[in-house]
């Protein structure tokens, strides 16, 4: 009975071995299985080439192109006002009228005495002539002995009287002309006048209030143009150039932007804000802006060509890190980038990425150095 129990023993061993054997190599299969990196299915872009205008960004003010207060030149009351606030006005045209009723009397005296300053200059102008006549005459029949030395003398000296007289008869007449251009330019300076193109920004006289000269009437301001004064930061002043097309923004048109040139570029960076002064030029035909608008504006530095762009839904952004992930020969490689301008849904890629290249655009948080990726459309 042992013996048998012995044999049939002896006969399941090699059974029982085969069975462990298999055992082993099914789980050392199964665990190299498990232990294989399974590849990660991913949709992908290509980074694209796009030319770049890069600006420089600047806040500032919007101020008249030039500025003028009017102030009365006479003093009187004044009978009519030509033009008030808003209005649009040219040079030398009037803003109000002074009572020019005395300036024009004193213009009449004036015109008056000159004329009569002219007509005796004429006379005057004869008197020499004949006088000189004589003493030519007188001249010739002196050598001739004809006439006597008092005789010539006489001749002579009529001829220096009436020089005289015709010298002082021209300074009388210039005199008189003086007087009369001044009473021409009163009666003139009792039109209030706009020495620039522009508008009214304030009045501050009234019909009928009498002014003393030199009274401040009207501030008109050059709207045609008007200048943008502003700051950049320090770190944009080897890009700044007079020249340059600068477009400006107000908060009155939020949808349009303006265009204008950069003019004017401080020499020195101020030291307590560390920025430095700029100012440009913007037309405004249509009057739309207005100088006191708060603005923002965009400097045009240069163009880039060739410049890598990539879908924004293409980076990922992770503890202040950013990156894409560049796929060749099935395998994610991780690219540390910087991000720069934005074209739509595209982004500017600043880093070891080059246009062309392909960039894996989902599945980007499961993603790692190495990986392997199927791709996917």
């Amino acid at each position: 009975m042992k013996s048998r129990t012995l044999a049939t023993a002896l006969l399941a061993l090699p059974l029982l071995l085969g069975a462990g054997c298999s055992g082993e190599k099914q789980k050392a299969v199964n665990s190299q299985n498990a232990a294989a990196p399974q590849a990660l299915t991913v949709k992908t872009a290509i980074v694209e080439a796009k030319t770049v205008e890069r600006s420089v960004d600047a806040v500032g003010t919007l101020f008249a192109l030039d500025e003028a207060v009017v102030s009365a030149e006479v003093t009187g009351r004044v009978r009519s006002i030509a033009a008030d606030l808003g209005d649009r006005v040219k040079a030398g045209q009037a803003l109000a009228v002074i009572d020019p009723t005395d300036f024009s009397l004193a213009l009449d005296d004036a015109r008056s005495a000159h004329q009569t300053n002219v007509k005796a200059l004429d006379k005057e102008r004869a008197r020499l002539s004949d006088a000189d006549t004589t003493l030519k005459r007188y001249e010739e029949l002196y050598k001739n002995g004809m006439v006597s030395n008092s005789q010539f003398d006489s001749a002579r000296t009529q001829f220096d009287v009436a020089r005289a007289q015709l010298s002082e008869a021209e300074a009388r007449v210039e005199q008189s002309n003086a007087k009369m251009g001044l009473a021409k330019e009163r009666l003139d300076d009792a039109t209030v006048k706009s020495p620039i193109d522009g508008e009214v920004r304030e009045r501050f006289i009234s019909k009928g209030e009498t002014i003393e000269a030199n009274k401040k009437a009207f501030a008109v301001v050059s709207t045609g143009v008007l200048k943008f004064r502003g700051t950049v930061a320090e770190t944009a002043v080897p890009q700044m150039r007079p020249g340059q097309a600068v477009m400006i923004a107000v908060e009155a048109f939020k949808e349009r932007e303006f265009k204008g040139v950069l003019k004017r570029v401080s020499p020195a960076v101020d030291a307590e804000t560390r920025t430095l002064a700029i100012e440009a030029e913007v037309p405004n035909a249509k009057g739309e802006l207005k100088p006191g608008f708060f603005a923002k504006a965009r400097i045009f530095t240069r163009k880039d060509s060739g410049v890598p762009f990539a879908p924004e839904s293409a980076v990922y952004s992770f503890v202040g890190i950013t990156k894409v992930f560049v796929v060749k020969d099935g395998v994610a490689r991780e690219k540390t980038i910087k991000t720069g301008a934005r074209d739509g849904s595209f982004i500017e890629i600043v880093g070891d990425v080059l246009p062309g290249d392909m960039i894996a655009s989902t599945n980007l948080a499961n993603l790692f150095e190495g990986a392997k990726v199927n791709i996917t459309e």
